[in-house]
């Protein structure tokens, strides 16, 4: 039989896969991470069940969030059941009338404009839903924490060099296919993404992990009172040559990653994510040593304004002078999702279903074919009506909820780094949903749910001395 620690590192091997394979964007990439996860969630049940150990008490915690998740997963599976046509005329009266208009003499129906896309995503959401289970079960000691934090920062490190290495050498390719052939972002970072927004959506959650942690060790590591100047050399030389130092790089390394990916709403996301954390961490948070502060500022002021500019941040400062109602027809898309909206407000047009439902209110001028609406709210909402947009939310805010609350009543170092580092990644990827659609890709929303469970685990997260 497997064992916890076992289970846990073929946990964190998931978590390297899911970007590789074109960001497990794909319908065999998301299968095998499916299979992969839920093999892995029975192994860890027969484990639970053969060793009758108390389950972990971030789950206590969590308890409310897996309740609002179940839920959602329920709802999606109610959009599936077939209802007499006369109760689907009360809940949903668009689609009733798109299934009279079809067959007059139908008697049911479901919410559900395609069945075979919501079979999909009640698979992707039950996929999430075991995900954030599994991480609150395995993530269970300060020592994974690190393991999960170092595993996600040098798997986004090898997709920064990747991303590098296909604009130097101009060619260009994302897991063996070609870039030109992908009409994918030529002459900007994606990793082996598809997409550069998407690369970005997955570094700035991986920056907020690095520099949570990052924080954690300038907290632990400071100390009042006078020093001799033996301690001061030794400060001086692990600054300078110790495991921060070579933290700070590799946390630059990212930044210019996220740079070198020219996306606004990446860049845009990560810059006030780190402002708003940052800003709720020194309100928050007991223990606030000088060195975090000007960490925080060194991180923008070094890492974006000097590096940066070197290597792409005009790239993307033109990028948005040159977003204009012409060149951009996100708000137009925006727009025809409202009616959308309205007319499936209270259960949505079905998970999934918005690539079909969206052609019957755009207009000619929205020429492109609309798979997402490159802003998770508005597709949430249109395909899971109010219903499961709330559900999902409040998982959400509870999560936020549950960060400041660590970060206000906690003193550990680690846990406070981790508390902020939830906030800023969470923070950073709802930002960015606004312009894009990370949460459709597996990998980031897989990444998502590892940020929201992480406050449940922190929160009752023993101390090194064996104190909560």
């Amino acid at each position: 039989m497997i064992s916890k620690q076992g289970l846990t590192y073929a946990f964190l091997g998931l978590i390297v896969w899911l970007p590789i394979p074109l960001g497990s964007k794909h319908l065999w990439a998301i299968s095998i991470a499916e299979i992969w996860c839920f093999l892995l969630a029975i192994l860890a049940l027969m484990h639970q069940i053969r060793n009758t150990a108390p389950l972990p008490e971030s789950f206590r915690t969590a308890k409310p969030a897996i309740i609002l998740l179940l839920l959602n997963l329920c709802w999606l599976l109610f959009q599936l059941l077939p209802l007499p046509i006369t109760l689907l005329e009360i809940l949903s009266p668009q689609a009733a009338q798109l299934y009279l208009l079809t067959d007059p003499n139908i008697t049911r129906a479901t919410i559900s404009l395609d069945s075979h896309a919501t079979r999909l995503d009640v698979i992707e959401a039950a996929y999430l839903s075991v995900f954030f289970c599994l991480a609150l079960y395995l993530i269970d000691t300060r020592e994974k924490i690190r393991w999960l934090v170092y595993v996600v920062l040098i798997s986004a490190l090898i997709q920064v060099i990747y991303g590098a290495l296909m604009i130097l050498t101009g060619v260009e390719y994302s897991f063996f296919i070609s870039k030109a052939a992908l009409h994918s972002h030529i002459g900007s970072a994606t990793g082996t993404f598809t997409n550069r927004d998407h690369l970005a959506g997955y570094l700035e959650m991986a920056l907020a992990l690095g520099v949570g942690y990052m924080l954690s060790m300038l907290a632990s590591r400071s100390s009042s009172g006078s020093k001799s100047w033996r301690k001061r050399i030794r400060q001086w030389s692990e600054l300078l040559l110790g495991p921060k130092a070579r933290l700070r790089l590799l946390l630059i390394l990212l930044c210019l990653g996220l740079v070198l990916t020219h996306s606004r709403g990446g860049n845009l996301g990560f810059f006030a994510s780190l402002a708003i954390a940052g800003g709720l961490f020194l309100l928050f948070a007991r223990k606030k040593p000088r060195a975090t502060v000007i960490f925080l500022s060194s991180l923008i002021i070094l890492d974006i304004l000097l590096i940066g500019s070197w290597v792409g941040v005009s790239k993307v400062m033109t990028r948005l002078e040159q977003t204009s109602m012409q060149t951009e027809q996100r708000d137009e898309a925006y727009l025809a999702t409202l009616p959308m909206i309205q007319n499936y407000f209270v259960t949505g047009s079905g998970a999934g279903t918005y690539f079909e439902t969206f052609p019957a209110y755009k207009d000619a001028e929205l020429l492109h074919y609309w798979n997402h609406a490159h802003n998770d709210y508005l597709e949430i909402f249109a395909e899971q009506g109010v219903v499961g947009f709330t559900l999902l939310a409040a998982t959400v805010l509870f999560s936020l909820f549950i960060a400041l609350q660590t970060l206000r009543k906690r003193r550990s170092s680690l846990i406070t780094g981790m508390s902020f580092a939830s906030l800023m990644g969470i923070t950073a990827l709802l930002i960015h949903s606004a312009v894009d659609f990370n949460l459709q890709i597996l990998t980031n929303s897989s990444l998502f749910m590892l940020l929201l469970a992480l406050p449940f685990i922190c929160r009752r997260l023993k101390t090194e001395d064996g104190t909560k």
